[in-house]
């Protein structure tokens, strides 16, 4: 195995992987070592998948077919708080918006935009700086998942990453749907 193909395991080890960061190791996962990086994975439980048309690779627990004995999962999935639920679902509603009406390569959005997305869904509060600060958390938080990115400029920009769409698909819109409507019925909205 090359330099390319281990440093991509390495990437991939840490997180969404995106074309745009490392464009050479991208490449070359893709075309040369996705066999050898595929079956390395597929050894310790996981499986490789790749988005050549948005550029991004990650990883997720292998399905195992009947009769076969599965391995412990390795990632853990975790359950996510209703405003950053909320946040990702607002954030790919925009995403969806922006390739649609854009013709711009990435989904940017201001800290005021999202602020104001998300405060139309948690309603007005009397305490405007606390309310500031959760959104801010939420806003960390998407971003420590990967589906945000804050762009290096002078006014607080974010850059939508498009691994949201594997993440935020139909499936997961039903579950959520279905937490909210148990949220709805036990009237807890915090």
């Amino acid at each position: 195995m090359n330099t390319d193909a281990k440093t991509a395991i390495i990437l991939l080890l840490q997180g969404i992987f995106y074309k745009s960061d490392n464009e050479k190791v991208f490449y070359e996962l893709l075309y040369n070592s996705y066999g050898a990086v595929a079956e390395y994975f597929e050894t310790i439980g996981l499986a490789l998948i790749i988005d050549e048309n948005d550029g991004y690779a990650y990883l997720k627990n292998r399905v195992y077919e009947e009769g076969e004995e599965p391995l412990p999962k390795l990632i853990k999935s975790r359950e996510l708080s209703y405003k950053v639920s909320l946040l990702c679902v607002v954030l790919r509603r925009k995403i969806a918006e922006f390739e649609v009406q854009s013709e711009h390569e990435r989904a940017v959005l201001g800290k005021e935009d999202i602020q104001g997305a998300l405060e139309l869904f948690l309603g007005t509060s009397f305490n405007e700086l606390k309310m500031q600060k959760e959104i801010e958390s939420t806003i960390k938080k998407v971003e420590d998942l990967g589906f945000l990115k804050r762009l290096k400029t002078a006014d607080e920009m974010y850059e939508i990453k498009p691994s949201i769409k594997a993440f935020v698909n139909a499936s997961w819109l039903d579950d959520l749907d279905k937490k909210l409507q148990e949220y709805k019925e036990a009237k807890v909205w915090n």
